[in-house]
């Protein structure tokens, strides 16, 4: 972690200070020595880093360089701010006229200046000499560091196929699907993949198979091999060389790797075997040991284990990797339960009195195998008691990061194996309450106001920090909760375990902080440069005053924060709390890239807005902010205004010409009747647009928007909502007719309001892949051309979008449809699906369709089908039917709300 903190500190200097230090040649020539020595030292901290756990020294050492690190970042934002407060008041200046204004005026002088750089100079010296001091001066070099630092552990998880505990829980059905695809699959040598986070039970799964019966008679010969993350190709093929054709150590030792590879190969020739490959890190290891096994036509097998899907996916592209999910609540007490019992020795069931709170303490373990068998472990060691298993359920997540051996390490693993960019952006999950579901778009906007994300050519850094995500994904530390139509993250979540790991990892660093509104959890603060506060805001005295980012969750009580406290912040997210007023300080933010106001009680920004002329991204969704002030336009580096969608808006028009040359979102505008030609100018200059949300006047508008919107080549996602309030009444105008084939990139399009008819196919971007209509009063049946769009993925039918009674699915339409909702569509009675329709369906949603009395039998033949979900059907017993099991497919039946 301390080597980001250092890059990001290294990448300031070198691109703000340095230029305005400028004129000051004294200073600008300490500066460059200060970023030069962070440089030096930033070439030792990926060694370090993972060394630090394992050796007090390089704790000690670690914790100097981010010290300095944060004192060096501190003094660049102080400086900056200041100079904000004395542009703000009209004064114009170069850096050398601010230190010479501020020696005039006893506010700061050059010397106090230079005795921040020289406290930071001579830290930096003392640091450099401390590896001698510390006798660390081999971190860096070639086989040191990391290396010794995690070969130990993976010595100790070492896995060998005859350690293997008979009684495993919960993989009978991931058993039977991976030995189909073994045993019955193509005749080419192919590579079978189990994927998962650390202590899944990937391993587990692989030698129950490996010791299947059915297996070892299918198969001529067989091997397992771990790989790890410290793995030498030639050992490798060592260990099989040793195992397939008993081969002698000395006689092992005299071959290379050529020699290995053609011995193997040859052996394996005229075979079928099947070779376990354990613990794979990295995709080189497959392109290091694959010429050692032929494929020779006859169903020979490959069959990983790994934490990461694209080491998978490019072993074998053609067989998706089989990922292992979490224990349900049910054999998550079993397994703890025979744990318990198999330390106890117990020939027969625990306690009654067990049940209930063991069942509690494998909900805080939340489904992993490798939390439960620790804390198993625990227990048993324990007294046999409700008072000793009450205090384990209250420390659960504590006890786990306090077994390293077990738990922790395991986990580190995959930790110290991400690249530096990624180590803060892990960390930073930490600050959401357990069991979140976050919000992948607000997390990737969080990443960048933060200054995570590196910038990679031309790319917009909200794509990087979307790669980040899916990379956080792939290594299987970051589960995906749901996705869009076009495939992304849309929301997500971590292990609690992970969870649990990141917050002790991000104290020790001094990443992050977390208040749970307890007096006694403000005790344990570490001077964290960001702060989650979840349930209770703690008084002002009790929160620092250096933070970058402050976040609130749950807070059930009336705030008011006083930002002044807080210069330095470039974080403020206050979503959904009860905030009636922002403090006007809030101008003096300087360094403030994201404000997140979403769903607080809101009416009215202050006009020192206008100064945060940092800030990216302005969130005021499900607020009651009326009217907005024209100085936005002032912001130049704002790139995603979210204004409400509760309120029509009034967005005053600038009396400039400025515009927001960066702007990639905007929704929630409203247009009245009657537009002015400021803001025709004003928006048609807003050509940057990836996402753009709009309600109200819109046909009257239609010409001006229509110009706009189809000059906004880059759109994404488009929503527009003819909605229009009066009193208490919505009534709705009719949609434009406008053919929106040209945005290329569209794949998002909601249309609220009357259409009359539908569109032409040809109007629909090719690559359209969600579509929603509501209120549209349709007559003729959509379906008939929806069906052809042949990259939908998901389709919402709501609130009279069709008025007719009958719509007919087609043979071979909607072939990439995976989610369908129809509600409020109470004229319809008759729906026919034909054989051969939506062959791709995973959910069907029905709300409130009264007078669709059957559920078509079409449905019955889609095998993809998983989830139906019904609310609001009086008198309807379908459910009842589909429990019934269709070939060897089940629905998934909820009712989302009453029958």
């Amino acid at each position: 972690m301390a080597e980001c903190v250092v890059s990001l500190v290294v990448e300031k200097l070198a691109s703000q200070l340095i230029e305005e230090a400028v004129s000051l040649s004294e200073v600008h020539n300490q500066v460059e020595w200060i970023e030069a020595e962070l440089r030096r030292m930033q070439c030792f901290l990926k060694d370090a880093d993972a060394k630090q756990d394992r050796d007090e020294r390089v704790r000690n050492w670690v914790a100097d360089i981010r010290e300095v690190a944060f004192a060096t970042d501190d003094f660049i934002d102080i400086y900056v701010q200041e100079t904000a407060g004395h542009r703000e008041r009209g004064l114009v200046m170069t850096f050398k006229r601010y230190f010479n204004l501020f020696f005039l005026s006893k506010l700061v002088s050059r010397s106090k200046v230079n005795r921040q750089i020289n406290r930071i100079k001579t830290k930096i010296h003392e640091i450099s000499d401390s590896r001698s001091t510390y006798g660390i001066e081999n971190i860096g070099r070639k086989g040191e560091g990391a290396t010794s630092a995690v070969s130990e552990l993976q010595e100790r998880r070492r896995s060998s196929p005859h350690h293997f505990e008979g009684d495993i829980i919960g993989l009978e059905d991931d058993v039977s699907i991976l030995e189909a695809q073994l045993i019955h699959g193509e005749s080419r040598r192919s590579v079978v993949s189990i994927i998962g986070m650390a202590g899944l039970g990937k391993t587990t799964l692989a030698k129950m198979i490996y010791h299947n019966n059915d297996i070892k008679k299918h198969f001529d010969c067989c091997a397992w091999v771990y790989v790890s993350q410290e793995y030498r190709a030639e050992e490798v093929l060592r260990d099989l060389a040793k195992k397939l054709m008993g081969f002698g150590k000395a006689e092992l030792e005299k071959m290379h790797k050529e020699d290995l590879v053609e011995e193997l190969s040859k052996y394996l020739n005229k075979r079928r075997y099947i070779i376990v490959l354990d613990d794979i890190w990295k995709k080189q290891v497959w392109d290091n040991l694959k010429e050692a096994f032929p494929d020779s036509k006859n169903g020979s097998r490959i069959m990983f284990t790994t934490r990461f899907k694209e080491v998978a996916i490019h072993a074998d592209p053609r067989i998706p990797p089989h990922e292992l999910s979490l224990l349900n609540d049910e054999d998550s007490w079993e397994l703890l339960s025979r744990k318990v019992s198999l330390e106890w020795n117990s020939v027969t069931s625990l306690p009654p009195w067990t049940e209930e709170i063991g069942k509690q303490i494998v909900n805080k373990c939340g489904g992993l195998p490798l939390a439960i068998a620790v804390v198993g472990g625990l227990l048993s060691r324990r007294e046999a008691s409700y008072s000793e298993w009450l205090k384990v359920l209250q420390s659960v997540h504590w006890q786990l990061t306090q077994d390293p051996i077990q738990c922790a390490d395991i986990l580190a693993l995959s930790y110290f194996d991400l690249p530096f960019y990624l180590k803060p952006c892990f960390l930073y999950f930490g600050l959401f309450p357990e069991d979140f579901e976050i919000s992948a778009r607000r997390l990737i906007l969080l990443w960048v106001a933060e200054g995570f994300v590196r910038p990679r050519g031309q790319e917009p850094l909200e794509d990087v920090s979307e790669d980040y995500l899916e990379e956080l994904v792939g290594r299987s530390m970051v589960q995906v909760a749901t996705r869009k139509s076009n495939g992304r993250v849309k929301t997500c979540r971590v292990h609690d375990v992970l969870r649990e790991f990141a917050i002790m990892k991000a104290k020790e660093d001094r990443f992050l902080d977390v208040i749970y509104g307890e007096i006694g959890s403000m005790r344990t603060l570490t001077r964290g440069r960001r702060l989650a506060i979840h349930f209770t805001f703690p008084p002002a005295k009790n929160t620092a005053t250096k933070l970058r980012s402050l976040l609130c969750f749950d807070l059930n009580e009336p705030i008011m924060i006083q930002v002044k406290r807080f210069k330095l912040l470039r974080v403020l997210d206050l979503e959904g709390m009860y905030i009636s007023k922002l403090d006007s300080a809030i101008g003096k933010l300087v360094h403030l890239r994201y404000l997140g106001l979403r769903g607080t009680w809101l009416k009215k920004l202050p006009s020192s807005v206008r100064y945060l002329s940092n800030l990216q991204t302005l969130d005021l969704r499900s607020t009651l902010v009326n009217p907005f002030p024209a100085e936005i336009f002032k912001l130049q580096q704002l790139k995603h205004l979210y204004f409400s969608d509760l309120q029509q808006m009034v967005l005053t028009p600038p009396t400039t010409t400025t515009s927001l040359p960066n702007l990639q979102t905007l929704t929630g505008l409203y247009f009245s009747e009657v537009s002015s030609s400021k803001m025709e100018d004003c928006l048609n200059k807003l050509t940057t647009l990836r996402e753009l949300g709009l309600h109200g006047h819109l046909f009257s508008q239609k010409e001006h928007l229509g110009k706009w919107i189809f000059n906004s080549k880059s759109l994404e996602s488009l929503k527009l909502n003819a909605a229009r309030f009066q009193s208490e009444d919505i009534t709705y105008e009719a949609i434009p007719q406008w053919d929106f084939s040209s945005l290329t990139h569209l794949y998002k399009l909601h249309l609220t309001g009357s259409m009359g008819k539908m569109p032409d196919i040809h109007c629909f971007p090719t690559n359209l892949s969600e579509l929603s209509l509501t209120n549209s009063w349709l007559m003729e049946d959509p379906m008939e051309k929806l069906e052809k769009l042949r990259s939908l993925r998901v389709l919402k039918l709501k609130q009279a979008a069709y008025v007719g009674r009958e719509i007919t699915c087609s043979s071979g339409g909607f072939p990439q449809l995976q989610l369908l909702k129809l509600s409020f569509m109470n004229a319809v009675e008759r729906w026919r699906i034909e054989e051969g329709a939506m062959k791709n369906l995973r959910e069907l949603e029905i709300v409130e369709c009264k007078r669709l009395k059957i559920v078509p039998r079409g449905l019955w033949p889609v095998p993809s089908l998983r989830s139906l979900k019904l609310g609001f059907m009086p008198g309807h017993d379908v459910g009842l039917k589909m429990q019934e099991r269709q070939g060897e497919h089940w629905y998934r039946i909820e009712h989302v709300l009453p029958i």
